[in-house]
């Protein structure tokens, strides 16, 4: 009887919030302010990257080797992925920007939009 109940039980869902944010992990889920916005798998991964690190400037390395798991990584590959984060965190008019660029080493996420 224990067994059958497991097996029916559902699965806790993996969310995280930041503020404003709350990213649907396993749903692929950002919601910003209330709003909702589809993700991809590797957006996904890399809101997750940031929003466990907030305020912490990530390398370009240490982002792909996490997200991708490769130890080399493409820079255009990575500017065109956080180039579509920047446009779903920014959809709104006068929305602060989230996702900070340092120059010749990586990114820092700004969990408060600032």
């Amino acid at each position: 009887m224990q067994a059958q109940i497991r097996r029916h039980r559902p699965l806790p869902v993996k969310v995280l919030r930041l503020n404003k944010l709350e990213l649907d992990i396993d749903n692929y889920v950002l919601r910003n302010d209330g709003k909702s916005f589809p993700v991809t798998m590797v957006e996904c991964r890399l809101l997750e990257m940031f929003m466990q690190n907030p305020d912490r400037v990530l390398t370009k390395g240490e982002i792909y080797k996490q997200v991708w798991n490769h130890e080399n990584f493409d820079d255009n590959n990575l500017s065109v992925f956080i180039s579509r984060l920047r446009s779903i965190l920014e959809s709104t008019e006068g929305s602060p920007p989230y996702i900070h660029t340092i120059r010749g080493i990586g990114y820092r996420f700004s969990g408060d939009g600032q």
